[in-house]
């Protein structure tokens, strides 16, 4: 069994621990005796917190697109199929082990300084949502951001009701809500 390196045993160890507890709950003596690493080596390889966290939300960022990515390349040339499967795929994000809702929403609760890089990030994100969603919609022929905006909100409010109400909750409209929604533009589009 290959070992993973300590960087990435420190970033794992954190990435549970920021998500599970939040990031500013989260010292790093905390991380350094979850990881069972002296503070000397997780400091060689994220000198201050920030870089702990920006990595933390840099991999996330990374695990979510290629999950994204992946699920809209099997319906390429269908736009109405890939919105329908990015929904899928934030779903199946939801699901048991994602309590909390989502790593970025919860950044930008946590880092409310606009400076701040965590809050760039998150909020980088979230645009970077938005733009894929605008084109997806634009795709299947909708020529204003009415449905992205929509989408955005209730793909939002699902990611942020999961932690207080569970997937059983609001969180599962989702797939409903954003069908409804996608319909509605696309057969008025065919009007």
């Amino acid at each position: 069994m290959v070992r993973a390196s300590a960087r990435q045993h420190i970033l794992d160890v954190a990435s549970e621990s920021f998500y599970r507890e939040g990031i500013r709950s989260v010292g790093i003596d905390t991380i350094v005796e979850r990881a069972g690493v002296s503070k000397a080596t997780l400091y060689r390889h994220f000198p201050t917190k920030d870089d702990l966290v920006m990595a933390y939300l840099q991999e996330q960022d990374h695990i979510n697109w290629e999950h994204f990515d992946e699920v809209i390349a099997k319906k390429e040339g269908k736009p109405k199929e890939q919105l329908l499967a990015l929904i899928d795929a934030t779903i199946e994000m939801l699901e048991p082990g994602y309590h909390r809702g989502c790593h970025f929403l919860n950044a930008l609760a946590e880092f409310s300084e606009e400076d701040h890089p965590v809050h760039l990030l998150a909020v980088e994100y979230n645009r970077a949502i938005r733009q894929r969603l605008s084109r997806l919609t634009q795709l299947a022929g909708v020529n204003d951001d009415t449905l992205t905006d929509q989408l955005m909100l209730v793909i939002n409010g699902a990611l942020s009701s999961v932690s207080v109400y569970g997937f059983s909750g609001p969180a599962a409209q989702l797939k409903t809500l954003a069908t409804h929604l996608i319909e509605l533009y696309l057969d008025r589009r065919n009007q």
